[in-house]
């Protein structure tokens, strides 16, 4: 059985402690202290990244309003999450390299299109080199884009 240790904030014993080298929480007052803003920091490239894709999806439906909406979608794989939910994400199948956008339609010969948006100088973690290594041995068209011009410019080619 595990023992009860004392929260640092809250002051309530727990046997659900995360420990960390500011001080001893119990699970609602991590997640609280997580909320407020006070982890990491996120980096710029993750951000530009995610803005690029989050522009991509909003003009998607402009060049391709007959794509099914479920067959083109984002994979949840990046950015930071504090290590609770990593963990569940882990166990419930999230893979680390995935790419963060997939489009399920077969064409030219390809099982799919897998979307990795990167910044202008951005670099494939090894993990994203394995998956790619993975996707194209099965099948799959693999592209590294750098603007939302350029992802809309690799779908209109490869939908052709």
């Amino acid at each position: 059985m595990k023992s009860k240790k004392k929260c640092t904030a809250c002051k309530k014993e727990s046997v659900s402690i995360i420990e960390r080298e500011e001080g001893v929480y119990c699970y609602n007052c991590y997640m609280e202290k997580q909320s407020k803003g006070q982890n990491k920091p996120k980096s710029k490239r993750k951000n530009e990244e995610a803005e690029i894709q989050t522009e991509f999806f909003n003009q998607v439906n402009l060049f391709f309003p007959f794509i099914p909406e479920k067959l083109l979608f984002a994979v949840p794989n990046g950015g930071s999450r504090n290590k609770i939910e990593a963990v569940n994400l882990k166990r419930q199948g999230v893979k680390p390299g995935v790419s963060d956008v997939l489009l399920l339609i077969p064409k030219k010969g390809f099982a799919s299109l897998c979307i990795e948006f990167k910044t202008k100088t951005g670099r494939q973690s090894q993990e994203q080199k394995e998956f790619q290594q993975q996707a194209e041995r099965c099948g799959s068209k693999y592209v590294i884009v750098r603007s939302v011009k350029q992802a809309i410019d690799e779908m209109k080619e490869y939908l052709k």
